[in-house]
């Protein structure tokens, strides 16, 4: 069971840690672009915001990716024997149910550090004003 449940566990983590890494890739839409492209006096809050949601995927896939290749390196180095061989239907249901909780928390986590990047995008907008002003 333990062994079904490590296999399904790093194959979900896998899906989850690409989802993740391809939203932060693909997340650059020709909208974007044009902004990132495009002058601007002081600074561009749409594209901070956008950056900082890229970077939190980004770091919320590199962590998923890591646990399944751990997952797998377990599972490649636990020495196998003849019942291993079999699919135990526990284990891959308790791994589904176990990813669906991991990859829910990952989103929350990941929205939550995006917040966060972005809060400290702006208050480091708001230092450069500052020092610029006084200047």
């Amino acid at each position: 069971m333990l062994r079904s449940f490590m296999q399904m566990a790093a194959l979900i983590l896998t899906l989850g840690a690409s989802i993740f890494l391809l939203k932060s890739n693909l997340g650059l839409t020709p909208e974007a672009i044009s902004k990132i492209s495009s002058t601007y006096w002081d600074h561009n809050m749409p594209i901070a915001e956008g950056f900082a949601r890229q970077a939190a995927d980004t770091h919320v896939g590199v962590i998923l990716l890591l646990s399944a290749f751990i997952l797998q390196l377990i599972n490649a180095l636990w020495p196998m024997r003849i019942k291993d061989f079999g699919v135990s239907w526990h284990g891959v249901l308790i791994s589904i149910g176990f990813c669906i909780i991991i990859l829910t928390i990952a989103h929350w986590y990941s929205k939550n550090l995006s917040e966060r990047i972005h809060k400290n995008t702006i208050q480091i907008f708001e230092e450069r004003r500052e020092a610029t002003e006084k200047k």
